[in-house]
């Protein structure tokens, strides 16, 4: 299975080519550590909607953080 690999903020977002609903990727969202922070089965329809809901699940976790 081909895995697809972005960096946001020092956090690593891979994607899954995986058929779930009416989605087409699942990603994990590691920390720098490779510490499992998320994941999400039905992450979007393409590659660009999966990166983006991995950025907002960052950018939550920061915020949370910061609280």
């Amino acid at each position: 299975m081909q895995q697809l690999k972005h960096t946001y903020k020092g956090y690593s977002i891979e994607l899954s080519p995986e058929s779930n609903y009416c989605s087409a990727f699942a990603i994990d969202v590691r920390d720098e550590t490779g510490h499992l922070l998320s994941h999400v089965g039905a992450a979007g329809k393409t590659e660009e909607n999966a990166v983006a809901r991995g950025k907002e699940l960052i950018d939550f976790e920061e915020a949370y953080q910061k609280r």
